[in-house]
């Protein structure tokens, strides 16, 4: 009875360390906050109030980002990117220059900082940082679906450095906010501020004192709104955890079988103590008792199990990882004693309510 009470703590703290990691890994591109047009791709400059968004509380740095689709080419190689115009604030929201493989991190001037993937469908290695490429965009002054030859803008760039995250991630370039919005052609136009909230801060509550300063114009998300893999993993979190409470049933039913023995081996006791006063409840309650007292050995056998082994693998990493592309070496684990907790009240009550029931039905059918 208490193996699936391991198995269940064992198991919610897997998921932990998974999202642990992913927040982790994603901490470099992901903001707190990020305020978004309501409507549209961008929005002017001028409508946000920096300086007011700056003294709001909680609020540790922001920065303006402008972002398209666009083209690099090198030498003939050519690449699709996600353009993303950042301005000198952006690294104080974002430790992405933490992630950089080769060069540097620099987006002033002439300079441009691309994804991993970028340099590779480009034939590029780290000895050719510092080396010019082509930035094409659409026009959207001069572009014709009749007639789309030049439609577009070109401008010559540096490439300063390169960082990488993942797959998901790879086939982005970041440049100045002024480049971008010159090549682009959205003068004095943003389509997000990225925003990182000092470490205690709630970001729920900032994000809705920052919806009400900025209004309906614009919408505010908190990491986990904009990022739907955050939400993703945990609906499938409390998914395993719905069907881990029906094993929590099934097993909880193994005391049933128990009771049931004890009952018919402890008839002739029982007939004893009603002959000495004992009341039907009496009697009842010493069964319950009894199978509850059961559920709580195993609930405290099944959770110092697995806390023990959640913490052997969280410290000391018994079971590894053989992925030379993760940051990690070892399964990511971590115990959140609100998830112990949660998992050994499920278990009581799915064995409380199975205990009573079943003395219930016991008792009644004896009095048949």
């Amino acid at each position: 009875m208490a193996t699936p009470v391991a198995a269940l703590v064992v198991l919610m703290s897997v998921f932990n360390g998974l999202e642990g990691m992913v927040t982790s890994l994603y901490r470099a591109i992901d903001p707190d906050i990020t305020i978004a047009p309501a409507r549209g791709t961008t929005l002017a400059q001028e409508q946000i109030d920096t300086a007011a968004l700056r003294r709001v509380e909680g609020v540790a740095a922001l920065s303006l980002t402008l972002e398209q689709g666009a083209m690099v080419e090198h030498k003939g190689q050519r690449a699709i990117v996600r353009l993303k115009g950042v301005d000198e604030g952006y690294t104080d929201v974002l430790p992405i220059a933490e992630r950089i493989v080769a060069g540097e991190f620099s987006t002033s001037g002439q300079n441009m900082v691309v994804a991993a993937g970028v340099m590779n469908d480009l034939g590029l290695n780290s000895n050719n940082i510092g080396e010019q490429v082509r930035l094409y965009a659409i026009d959207r002054t001069r572009f014709s679906t009749l007639l789309p030859v030049g439609g577009y803008s070109m401008q010559k760039i540096n490439i300063a450095g390169a960082y990488s995250i993942d797959e998901d991630n790879a086939h982005v370039a970041l440049i100045p906010l002024g480049e971008a919005q010159n090549l682009l052609r959205y003068a004095d136009r943003i389509s997000k501020v990225e925003i990182r909230l000092t470490p205690e801060a709630n970001a729920k509550r900032v994000a809705e004192q920052l919806q009400t300063l900025t209004g309906e114009q614009v919408k505010v998300l908190t990491r986990h709104q904009s990022n739907s893999l955050y939400r993703l993993m945990a609906l499938e979190k409390w998914g395993v955890f719905g069907v881990a409470a029906l094993v929590l049933l099934i097993a909880s039913l193994s005391i049933v079988g128990a009771i049931v023995m004890a009952m018919i081996e402890k008839r002739d006791d029982m007939q004893t103590l009603r002959t000495m006063g004992a009341t039907e409840s009496m009697v009842e309650g010493i069964f319950i008792s009894e199978g509850l007292l059961m559920a709580t050995l195993s609930v405290v056998a099944g959770v110092v199990v697995g806390v023990a082994l959640t913490l052997l693998q969280q410290h000391f990493g018994i079971i590894r990882l053989d992925a030379a592309s993760l940051a990690i070496d070892a399964y990511p684990v971590e115990l959140r004693w609100g998830d112990v907790v949660m998992t050994a009240a499920t278990y009581m009550a799915i064995a409380t309510l199975v205990v009573r029931l079943t003395v219930r039905a016991m008792m009644r059918g004896q009095r048949g």
